[in-house]
């Protein structure tokens, strides 16, 4: 995990690696919303974004390959379209299927819960996670820091190009390329830099 302190005191900024991302995503693997509301979070949304997210609002492209979108109406900077994976995907309509059954609409939010009870989802794992691999980076881990690590993570697999700050800024909503930068931009991943070193016989 990357971890650096922020202007104010005892408050800092997380990275999660991607095999991090999978131990937090395994966390709630036995509760259909937690684990919908750690992978919307874990796919660039804001907290309260999250918890307006439809079944509605998933888009299959009109593309070859299976692939899909989330429709955000509602962000700081308007309209936008995040991607999501397959596995995604499936887990959202699974979720509608079950709150069908009790009477839901697809229409209605999936994760129906505040952004103070998401904010205790990711801290009771983190906190479990912590206890589990002594790892005490954990415990500084908050829901912004998901999507900061999503952003980290989904620019440098877009190779770091400028095309891909584009990109990873219109599908996370920054409007302001040195916000994104500072607040949320991080050094490579870990899994990344050693492959890189590897090549480079550095390491």
């Amino acid at each position: 995990m990357q971890i650096e302190p922020m202007e104010k005191a005892d408050e800092f900024r997380c990275w999660l690696s991607e095999s991090e991302q999978d131990l937090l995503k395994g966390h709630y693997a036995d509760n259909l919303e937690r684990d919908v509301a750690i992978r919307l979070m874990l796919s660039g949304l804001r907290s309260d974004e999250v918890t307006r997210v439809a079944k509605q609002d998933v888009r299959e492209l009109d593309s070859d390959e299976e692939a899909y979108k989330l429709r955000i109406w509602e962000s700081k900077t308007g309209y936008r379209e995040c991607p999501i994976s397959e596995r995604l995907k499936t887990l959202i309509y699974a979720l509608s299927s079950a709150q069908g059954a009790r009477g839901g609409r697809a229409d209605e939010p999936v994760v129906n819960v505040t952004t103070k009870t998401l904010s205790r989802w990711v801290d009771e794992a983190c906190e479990a996670i912590a206890d589990d691999t002594g790892d005490d980076d954990w415990r500084e881990v908050s829901c912004h820091d998901l999507r900061r690590s999503w952003a980290t993570s989904t620019y440098y697999k877009l190779f770091a190009s400028p095309v891909a700050l584009d990109l990873v800024r219109r599908w996370g909503g920054w409007s302001d390329a040195e916000t994104f930068r500072k607040n949320y931009l991080g050094r490579e991943p870990d899994d990344l830099a050693a492959e890189l070193m590897h090549d480079a016989g550095l390491a």
